[in-house]
């Protein structure tokens, strides 16, 4: 599933569409604030978001709507007149997010669809250790990364130094499951929704010599998690990972030490234990995995003789000759990609000949496409698509400029 809190309402910028796709956006009914957004979306079409209420002091407001254009319900606080922000929705109707308690400290919580307004499961950090390690103290924090479709989030267990621990929680349960070394400060990617042994697998960068990145993937044995170095190219500086599907499929980015001759490469692994298909492009061009959906297909980005990065579709990683651009709207020449589902769609920040930007997806058969705004607005932004493609939401004005939640389906 895609990385969480990647947007805040003061991400809109004014947009003037210059061509329309046939989805169109529907706002949602404003309960739970003035200026709301959403921020994830799944297959079933509920949503999750955050609102700002009308007030210079009031406390941000999540929420879950259960399809396009109902209502906004309120999240619980993990304590009450606290502040919460929601990033993830799953499919099986899980909701994750981060809440303050008492004393501030932020941890991260998940909530269902079926409870809302129950308060959320703290996901905990881990306790404290009396041998193994001797007398480590109890980590303070939590931040979560990611999550399964199931419900399984990836996060970090932070201690009172900030040292981080990568560590899971089953769908449902606060309890930490350690994956990574007592504060290595390994770096959570991505968990998949494949299980083995009842687990998922997990991706993550780890640190090795000089602080060089390692790449390391999580498969779960009889007794435990095993882990496993991605395999790297002799001649490569470093990888880092960037994503995972339900296959255990891998993009990442391969570094190599004349970065002006032998360019960052975006980095396929067929398997955990495969040597990486590495994407060549014309004129040597520099290039990075962002992405990867089930199908196997990829997501990256590569610069540009203007020194504009664009996004690309990397249809069929096997070889390099698959590479479409991501091509910009008519009188524009950027784009930023923003999520990536499962039948190819890509959504996007677009950029109209008048620079201004827009809600935007790309199929490799429709091209670049742009939502239309609605209720007289002239800000659009998209946050999430759900992971087949189905549904996507974000935000959008009126002709008071207040910012509303909107989605809009697309099949």
């Amino acid at each position: 599933m895609r990385l969480m809190y990647r947007y805040t309402l003061a991400a809109l910028m004014l947009t003037n569409a210059s061509m329309a796709n046939a989805a169109m956006f529907v706002d949602y009914v404003h309960v739970a604030g003035a200026q709301c957004i959403g921020t994830s979306i799944n297959d079933s079409g509920q949503a999750v978001g955050n609102c700002l209420l009308p007030s210079a002091s009031a406390n941000n407001v999540p929420w879950v709507a259960t399809a396009p254009g109902g209502s906004l319900q309120p999240l619980a606080a993990l304590v009450s007149g606290q502040p919460c922000r929601v990033g993830g929705i799953t499919n099986s109707g899980w909701i994750v997010g981060d809440c303050s308690d008492a004393s501030n400290i932020e941890f991260s919580v998940i909530w269902s669809t079926s409870n809302p307004g129950t308060t959320p499961t703290k996901l905990n950090p881990l306790p404290r250790t009396l041998l193994f390690p001797l007398l480590r103290p109890a980590d303070v924090q939590t931040h979560a990364i990611t999550l399964s479709q199931q419900g399984a989030v990836l996060a970090q267990s932070i201690s009172a130094s900030g040292n981080q621990t990568v560590v899971l929680y089953i769908p449902g349960s606060g309890t930490p499951i350690r994956i990574s070394t007592f504060g290595d400060n390994c770096a959570g990617i991505d968990v998949n929704s494949t299980l083995i042994y009842g687990y998922p697998s997990l991706l993550m960068n780890c640190l090795g010599t000089n602080a060089k990145p390692v790449p390391t993937v999580a498969t779960r044995g009889v007794s435990g998690y095993n882990l496993n170095v991605l395999p790297v190219p002799t001649d490569a500086s470093y990888c880092l990972a960037a994503g995972m599907n339900d296959q255990s499929q891998i993009v990442g980015t391969c570094v190599f030490p004349d970065s002006d001759d032998h360019v960052p490469q975006t980095a396929f692994w067929a398997t955990p234990s495969s040597l990486p298909k590495l994407l060549t492009l014309p004129l040597n061009a520099k290039n990075q995995g962002i992405a990867i959906n089930n199908a196997g297909h990829i997501l990256a980005r590569r610069g540009d003789s203007t020194g504009i990065p664009q996004n690309l579709f990397w249809g069929d990683p096997k070889d390099s000759f698959g590479i479409r651009p991501i091509v910009p709207l008519p009188g524009s020449i950027t784009t930023k990609a923003v999520d990536f589902a499962h039948n190819d769609t890509i959504v996007l920040t677009c950029e109209n000949s008048a620079q201004y930007t827009t809600a935007c997806t790309w199929t490799p058969d429709e091209g670049t496409q742009a939502l239309a705004p609605i209720n007289g607005g002239l800000k659009s932004q998209l946050t999430s698509i759900s992971p087949t493609g189905k549904f996507v939401v974000g935000g959008t004005t009126d002709t008071a400029q207040n910012i509303n939640a909107a989605a809009a389906t697309l099949f």
